[in-house]
């Protein structure tokens, strides 16, 4: 059995570099202009596209929430200290 390398200590602060499990959506890929027939089909690339495109924009926006969330450094809480009776 191969022996295990151990991993690289997690940075500090967040990077640009999204986190592994939650990586940045890719954009479609854009038709060509000689892929449309241009006689109406019930699956047109064109409108194919457009639909991944926003499905696309939307994925993107949530994407860079969690992202700038995940960097935002939780708010400490107040430690409460118990008082004892007298």
């Amino acid at each position: 059995m191969p022996a295990l390398t151990p991993l690289p200590p997690a940075p500090a602060t967040m990077s640009t570099v999204s986190r592994p499990h939650d990586p940045q959506p890719q954009p479609p890929v854009k038709p060509g202009n000689d892929e449309c027939c241009h006689s109406g089909c019930t699956f047109c690339v064109l409108e194919m596209y457009q639909e991944d495109l926003a499905a696309y924009e939307d994925a993107l926006r949530a994407w860079q929430q969690r992202q700038q969330a995940a960097a935002t450094p939780p708010a400490k809480k107040h430690a409460r200290t118990a008082r004892k009776a007298s």
